[in-house]
């Protein structure tokens, strides 16, 4: 029997919902996403499983998946949140499977409950319905990544997370190999190294990776605009008003020729 320790667990959960005009009943749509790490020794059958069958309940009740929600499902951006979707298989039996490439955890759970406050509907998979689980959805994965930003970066950002300890190197031996001590004390104050504390080669590439990888974390959302995106050291803004100055003298240097 597998037992997985809640602490270790990664959830993520997401809700939606919609109040019909005509009618005083508000449709939930509710998601699901638990993420479980199993030690590659274990003997847990469950361990390294590379797809998910996703759970579909309506009304409290467990019931076929519509073809509706599978199309959503298959449609969601998962590489923005680390998931490699290799395809989906929706049964004869109304149950969806979802297979993952190349997959980081070792087990994926998937839950999706869509209920009514009031009396009992008929099932529809009207447009609305697929808004509100696509909205559902990306709502708890949004919060797998805000609460666990390291273990869920898109495909692009792991790309780009490869070569920091390369680059990382290769700045630490810039700074080190100066011979200019201000620019070094400076440099080490950015990193926030102390003039008593390790300044050696692995303190400095250990400090400048930590901070490199903070701002993939941070970048890695469609969220964060050009104006937001943190550096790795901070500069002081120039001063718009002395630019102009620069530029005016230039103007008047070239009219002199």
């Amino acid at each position: 029997m597998c037992l997985f320790d809640r602490d270790l667990l990664k959830i993520g959960t997401g809700a939606a919902n919609h109040v019909e005009r005509r009618k005083a009943n508000r449709l939930h749509v509710e998601v699901v996403i638990v993420i479980a790490h199993i030690a590659s020794d274990s003997d847990c059958c469950m361990a390294n499983c590379s797809s998910t069958q996703v759970l579909y309940f309506e009304d409290f009740v467990p019931c076929q998946i519509l073809q509706s929600s599978f199309d959503v499902l298959m449609s969601t951006d998962w590489q923005s949140y680390g998931f490699k979707l290799k395809g989906g298989l929706m049964g004869d039996d109304g149950n969806a499977v979802l297979e993952w490439d190349n997959m980081a955890f070792a087990r994926i759970d998937i839950s999706i409950h869509t209920y009514h406050e009031c009396a009992m509907q008929e099932r529809q998979g009207s447009p609305q319905d697929r808004y509100l689980l696509r909205k559902a959805l990306k709502s708890a994965l949004t919060h797998l990544k805000a609460d666990h930003a390291g273990d869920f970066l898109s495909c692009h950002g792991q790309r780009v997370r490869e070569y920091v300890p390369d680059l990382a190197e290769s700045i630490a031996g810039l700074i080190l190999s100066s011979t200019d001590e201000e620019f070094q004390g400076e440099c080490f104050a950015l990193l926030g190294l102390g003039s008593e504390q390790d300044v050696s080669g692995g303190a400095v590439q250990s400090s400048i990776c930590e901070k490199m990888i903070r701002i993939i974390e941070i970048n890695d959302t469609k969220d964060n605009s050009e104006d937001n995106v943190p550096y790795l050291f901070e500069c002081e803004k120039l001063d718009e008003d002395s630019e102009l100055d620069e530029g005016g003298g230039d103007e008047d240097m070239a009219s002199d020729f």
